[in-house]
């Protein structure tokens, strides 16, 4: 399956903002750009922002 950035946002509740500076910097790249310059993320990049996630907890605690 894919996904757009505001599906992602809203299956994981992280926002799109924090998804496009992750793609800024380089942390999570979308398994496709469409035409129109829209991010597609499919079950790889969910996974990675997962793991993302889970780091970013790990060291606010």
């Amino acid at each position: 399956m894919e996904y757009t950035v505001k599906e992602v946002a809203g299956l994981t509740g992280t926002t799109v903002k924090t998804l496009h500076h992750y793609h800024k910097v380089g942390l999570l790249k979308p398994c496709k750009v469409t035409e129109a310059e829209y991010r597609i993320y499919g079950i790889k990049e969910l996974e990675r922002l997962q793991q993302i996630e889970i780091y970013a907890l790990k060291k606010h605690k």
